[in-house]
This record gives structure tokens, sequence and C-alpha cells, in this order.
């Protein structure tokens, strides 16, 4: 299901989180109403690490498309700077890998049938004595 924040600088993004349910991080955007040539960072901070995943400008790189699959139980989406930024993504069971792997059977791959080479039909080779010099 969709989820979006809009986390003000300093702050941390809040959501709540069923079991079992990962966040897929997938657009950090600045604020519309930011101050002209403002800039902003989003990190993830995970146990006690903090992690640069965006950097936003006011002017420049306003947008940043994401691929990140985040637990918020383990992790914090963070802005810092002198922007608030619209986060934005959804929630995917966190099963998701399993699930894919039960659905896709390992194709059994078919043995290619022995092609074996045609020959091309060889010249015979004469060879004739060569005459000794007398």
């Amino acid at each position: 299901s969709f989820w979006g924040a809009k986390v003000s600088p300093g702050a941390t993004a809040e959501a709540e989180t069923a079991a079992g349910q990962l966040l897929h991080l997938s657009q950090a955007c600045l604020d519309p109403a930011v101050a002209s040539g403002a800039s902003s960072r989003v990190l993830v901070e995970q146990n006690g690490t903090s992690f640069t995943i965006a950097v936003l400008k006011e002017g420049g790189q306003e947008c940043c498309a994401l691929d990140l699959f985040i637990d918020l139980k383990e992790a914090k989406l963070k802005v810092e700077g002198k922007a608030a930024v619209h986060l934005t993504g959804y929630f995917e069971s966190d099963d998701m890998d399993e699930d894919k792997d039960e659905d896709e059977a390992p194709a059994k791959a078919k043995a290619s049938p022995k092609v074996e080479a045609k020959s091309s039909p060889k010249a015979e080779v004469k060879t004739t004595p060569k005459a000794s010099p007398k």
C-alpha cells in the first residue's frame, strides 16, 4: 500500500508498519515551498551508522528516484539540511523473495541434441615422388 511522509529538516520519518512489512522507498523530492537554493540530504540510519541516499537542491536536483527496501523496525529515515523532503513508496511483504521462488519452479535445462560436424569432402592429396637429381 502507498506510503508518503513530509519530513522536516532534522526530523525522522514516521511510519507504522505491520509485522513482516518492508518499506520500498521509491522517491525523495524537495517540498515545493522550499526557499530558493535550499538543499537537504536524505539519510538511512542503521545500527548507529548513517548513509546518505539522496542529496537534493532547489534549482538543481529536486527529486531522486530510489529503489530501496527498508525495515523501519531496524532503520530510520532522516532529513538534514534547510528544506523539507517528501518521501514516497509502498509497503511490501518481507517474504517477497520466498514467494517468488515458490512461484517460479526452475526450468530443467534440456540437453541440446548432439550435432556432429560434417566433414567437408577432402580432396585427395596425390603425392608423386620427386625425381632425384641426376
